[in-house]
């Protein structure tokens, strides 16, 4: 397929997806565009996309994240703070765990699921699957993200099965790209 075959059959749903995040249609245009030019290179690189549907939508949400992060960064550096770094939450550092340690076919499912918050129905759709299998997955990751977290880290829960309190172990150490992404976040552990 060319990349105008491409964009034409996914432009109008891509778009669709960016005014459900942003409100204004000028910056709409300008993400849509910026993701056409990403498409664009991938098809000079040759870059082999087995999805073209998943992998849009993917930089699409990319995409519409780099804009908040930097709206962000904008809005911090004109509010004057003793710290000069934003403000993050365990959530940010969650997603980053599951995009980085988790294998791609589950991370991609849960990140849309418990960081995104996208219905499961939908999520079937972005990654073309039933959505049977869209549960299944989110679960299986589920399951792995906690086996992940309980190799370096004690939680203790409430008797509603709240995180009370977490702490690392003893004997644990963190990757460096871990360590970076917390210290990045201005997280503590």
């Amino acid at each position: 397929m060319t990349f105008s075959e491409i964009w034409n059959i996914h432009k109008d749903h891509l778009q669709n997806f960016i005014k459900t995040k942003i409100d204004d249609a000028y910056i709409v245009d300008d993400i849509l565009q910026e993701v056409s030019i990403k498409l664009l290179h991938s098809f000079h690189k040759k870059t082999i996309i087995k999805n073209y549907k998943t992998w849009l939508f993917q930089v699409t949400r990319n995409t519409i994240a780099d804009y908040y992060r930097k709206l962000k960064k904008e809005t911090d550096l004109s509010i004057s703070t003793t710290d000069t770094r934003p403000a993050s939450c365990v959530c940010d550092l969650s997603g980053f765990i599951i995009q980085t340690y988790l294998p791609e076919k589950y991370a991609t499912a849960l990140y849309l699921s418990d960081i995104e918050k996208k219905p499961q129905q939908e999520i079937a759709d972005i990654l073309n699957l039933s959505l049977t299998a869209t549960k299944s997955r989110i679960q299986r990751a589920r399951v792995q993200l906690k086996e992940l977290v309980n190799e370096c880290v004690q939680i203790s829960y409430n008797n509603k099965g709240q995180i009370t309190d977490f702490h690392l172990k003893n004997n644990c150490e963190l990757p460096t790209e871990l360590k970076n992404e917390i210290d990045r976040l201005n997280l503590f552990l």
